[in-house]
């Protein structure tokens, strides 16, 4: 097999969560370009079913369906869905989530705490379940990838605003990706995550109006800039393949070097 045929995800079939817009659209096209079948799940109906025509203007088979990564029962239907129609789950990215309050932790209310680590955090695990459970039961191995943060290693230096509540789930992404792995690496399941740093997405778009936010934080990364949302691609793909065949339970920065200093 040639370097070039390790990336190959031709004949395999994924699912991205959060696929309708920013990451995990990315995500989904990065797997469709590279062969893959890609099934997306969101909660905006709109931006799914135009990112779905896109994954099939590739010439890949792809569904959509509106989930709630909090809720089993919709988590269940759609998997179902999803091997009833494509055969298999081969890859899961476990992408979905949603951006901090804003709120310093005094302000914080349980119920936006509760939101936020049931959606960034538990949410994966939700939906990771019976997708391990799939892919146990064919005996044929699989890949997932988590989306993790470099708030999984920091706290965020983004005052006036403030992030810790989404600092905490991240964090506790870093510990489920390698529980995950320890776990399943026994029926060939291999669990890595990537740590994003400061990309320039609609989940940024709050922080990102803040000029003196925007400052601080490019000249605290040696690249001096934001991540464009693209740059996930090829980390998605790396983790997806063959190519990342000897690796789990690992988490991958991409940060622009944000995490060096």
């Amino acid at each position: 097999m040639t370097v070039m045929e390790l990336f190959d995800l031709a004949g395999q079939v994924a699912i991205v969560t959060g696929g309708a817009r920013g990451l995990g659209r990315q995500a989904a096209l990065a797997l469709a370009e590279a062969g893959a079948d890609v099934a997306i799940c969101d909660l905006l109906v709109a931006e799914g079913e135009q990112t779905q025509r896109e994954l099939e203007a590739l010439g890949r088979r792809s569904l959509f369906a509106r989930v709630d990564v909090t809720q089993s029962a919709e988590i269940e239907t759609f998997v179902q869905e999803v091997v009833e129609r494509m055969g298999k789950i081969d890859i899961l990215v476990n992408n979905a989530g949603m951006p901090s309050s804003g709120l310093a932790l005094e302000d914080e209310s349980h119920d936006s705490w509760r939101r936020m680590i049931d959606t960034n955090l538990s949410g994966m695990f939700y939906v990771a379940q019976p997708v391990a459970k799939h892919m146990i039961g064919r005996k044929e191995g699989g890949v997932i990838i988590n989306v993790a943060s470099i708030n999984s290693f920091i706290i965020s230096n983004i005052l006036p605003r403030h992030n810790v509540p989404y600092c905490v789930a991240k964090g506790g992404v870093a510990q489920l990706t390698r529980g995950m792995a320890s776990d399943w690496a026994p029926y060939n399941i291999r669990v890595n995550a990537i740590a994003p740093g400061y990309m320039a997405t609609t989940m940024t778009a709050a922080s990102r109006h803040y000029p003196e936010i925007v400052e601080r934080l490019t000249a605290n990364t040696p690249m001096k800039r934001y991540g464009k949302e693209e740059e996930i691609k090829g980390t998605i793909v790396y983790l997806a393949s063959c190519a990342s065949s000897f690796m789990t339970g690992s988490i991958v920065v991409l940060d622009g070097g944000t995490t060096i200093w």
